[in-house]
């Protein structure tokens, strides 16, 4: 299954958790850096809104980010929820 912007994938599940992952899967960054692991889960938003959710295939991502990306991460979807909680 893999996404596209023409077939994206519903989230249905995310969790974020602090985890140990070597420097080499970073591409050799300094090591002790704190790295967080985002776990997401979903399927196919065609096979969502086209059949019964609960028979929906799901597949999980796991993605290591560094504490640098989360913070990004986290400013971006914080200025998306305060720009849309506007327009309501």
């Amino acid at each position: 299954m893999a996404a596209t912007e023409f077939d994206p994938i519903a989230l249905e599940h995310f969790e974020l958790h602090p985890e140990p992952v070597p420097a080499e899967v970073l591409g050799g960054q300094e090591v002790g850096m704190e790295v967080w692991a985002l776990r997401l889960a979903g399927g196919p938003v065609r096979d969502v809104l086209t059949s019964d959710p609960t028979n929906v295939g799901t597949r999980e991502y796991v993605f290591a980010l560094p504490i640098d990306v989360v913070r990004n991460l986290a400013l971006a979807l914080t200025q998306v929820c305060e720009r849309e909680g506007r327009a309501l």
